[in-house]
């Protein structure tokens, strides 16, 4: 009888365990969403990992320069010292934007900070509510997805990383790509 109860315990304490490890992304999702909601820069600042959010932003951003600068530069003199200069001026301006009310602003609107959003409070009153969706992309990384109907180039992805067993933080976005017109 004593075999069985340590047995059942055992088993209770794993489910426990299994589910409390499953259920975390989403709970610690939830509360970036609340604290996006609120305005709660202390509490943004406890779920996000800004220093890796702001490289992937980089990431992200000089890829999509790289892109448009292949495409549009052809015969350009210049073409070369827009590369030379677009990472530097990339990098100045995302430690500049991303900031506690700029991923206020991106939860709740699913779109990527801009100067001019950043400032605004509030979503505008005719924008629709991106369609959210939540999934772990692997163990260690859950994936929430903004996706904007209407505009595809709207629409952005915020991974957020495991941080200890059961603790999480936004640490990354994935951009949309970005169609460029061949030249």
């Amino acid at each position: 009888m004593n075999r069985k109860l340590i047995n059942g315990l055992a088993a209770a304490v794993a489910v426990v365990f299994l589910g409390w490890f499953a259920a975390s992304p989403w709970l610690a999702a939830k509360a970036l969403g609340d604290a996006a909601e609120r305005g709660d820069a202390q509490a943004l600042e406890r779920l996000v990992d800004f220093p890796r959010f702001r490289d992937s932003m980089k990431q992200e951003f000089n890829a999509r320069f790289v892109e448009e600068m292949r495409a549009s530069s052809g015969d350009d003199p210049l073409a070369g010292l827009g590369a030379l200069l677009g990472p530097a001026l990339i990098s100045g301006a995302v430690d500049a934007l991303v900031t506690p009310q700029a991923i206020a602003m991106m939860v709740r609107t699913g779109e990527a900070p801009k100067a001019e959003d950043v400032a605004r409070p509030e979503p505008k009153a005719d924008e629709p509510e991106p369609k959210r969706t939540l999934g772990y992309r692997d163990l260690n990384t859950f994936a929430i997805n903004f996706e904007d109907g209407r505009r595809a180039d709207r629409s952005i992805t915020l991974l957020m990383k495991r941080d200890g067993l059961f603790g999480w933080k936004l640490a990354a976005v994935d951009l949309p790509e970005r169609e460029v017109p061949a030249a």
